[in-house]
Parts: C-alpha cells; sequence; structure tokens
C-alpha cells in the first residue's frame, strides 16, 4: 500500500513493551463516498515469542476480549464507530491464539485461518465530505477476568483449562494507533 501515513502505538502495560500497533493508509488521494483503505499490523518488538488473539465476533464492539475499538474523527468529533453486534458471540478456541516469534507482525484482520475478522467500521465508511479524517484503533487486553475472552455460548468446557493458561500468555496492556488521511 505504499509508504504510510501512519502512528506508532502509545497506551502501557506489558503489551506497549511487546507490541506496537500501526494503522497504515495508502497516500491518497481519496474521494468523498469513497472507502479509504486502512491496514492494520500487530507486531512483535519483543526479544521473545508473544501469543496474541486477531479480531474476533465482538472484539470490535467491545463485547469481548481482545478489544480492537475502533472510531473515525473528523473536526475532532466521532463521526463512525463500530455497530453493537449481536452478544452471542461464538466461543474462543485455541486456533484463535497465533504466537509471534521476535520481530514478526501480523494482520488481525487476517489471521490466515484463524478466524478473524475485518474491522467493520473501517470498512464501511465514506467520507460524506472534504476535509482530514482520523482512523484510530485501540487494542485492549486489559480483561478483569479470563473468562471476558471466552463467547457467550459453544464454549467447551474440555477446553477451559488450556484457554485459561494461552489467555494468560497474552500481554496485558491497551495500545491505540492512528491514521490521518485528506480527502478530496
Amino acid at each position: 500500500m505504499g509508504d504510510p501515513p501512519l502512528s506508532d502505538s502509545g497506551g502501557g502495560g506489558r503489551a506497549a513493551a511487546a507490541l506496537r500497533l500501526v494503522l497504515r493508509a495508502a497516500e491518497g488521494p481519496y474521494s468523498v463516498g469513497e472507502p479509504v483503505p486502512v491496514e492494520v499490523e500487530l507486531r512483535n518488538v519483543s526479544d521473545t515469542g508473544v501469543w496474541i488473539v486477531g479480531v474476533l465476533d465482538g472484539s470490535e464492539a467491545g463485547i469481548r476480549f481482545p478489544h480492537y475499538r475502533t472510531a473515525v474523527l473528523f473536526g475532532g468529533q466521532v463521526i463512525a464507530e463500530p455497530w453493537v453486534e449481536d452478544p452471542l458471540v461464538g466461543p474462543l478456541l485455541e486456533s484463535h491464539f497465533c504466537r509471534l516469534p521476535p520481530g514478526e507482525g501480523f494482520d488481525p484482520t487476517d489471521a490466515g485461518g484463524s478466524a478473524s475478522m475485518p474491522l467493520t467500521a473501517f470498512a464501511q465508511f465514506r467520507p460524506a465530505e472534504k476535509g482530514r479524517y482520523r482512523y484510530r484503533l485501540t487494542f485492549s487486553t486489559e480483561s478483569a477476568h479470563p473468562e471476558q475472552w471466552f463467547g457467550r455460548f459453544g464454549q467447551r468446557d474440555d477446553e477451559h483449562d488450556l484457554l485459561l493458561d494461552l489467555i494468560s500468555r497474552v500481554p496485558r496492556g491497551i495500545l491505540t494507533a492512528t491514521a490521518d488521511v485528506t480527502v478530496c
């Protein structure tokens, strides 16, 4: 997609020490009424492997962890956010976890068969007028309880302990990244 407008992540916790969150938008120009393609990358910037989970059903709306909260801002005001999804999100599975070696990155919206989902607020947004827009993504693994990662139905009891162990290996923290684009 060319060289970005991109933004480094900000935030705290172990995630800030181990991961870098980046949003990228290809150089414009972008037109009113047309979608702006935005890429997401989580990169392991630590010297050890880290476990991570991509965007799952319910992640974007904050129904389950990990959270991938999206917003589009115009003139400092939020003008697009994710729609609240059906709270009956599917089960968390072992296959949703990805181990990132040091220096490796991945797109959490397309994690190669791990059931990751696109960020709908970004994919469906069409700028309505000319100007400068800011796309914002906040990634959080800061659940109060590990069960907040689980689905609301179909969660298998025989995988409970394994999933709790995997969840405990995911770095905790909150990261935010932005990408600014100009619509002509």
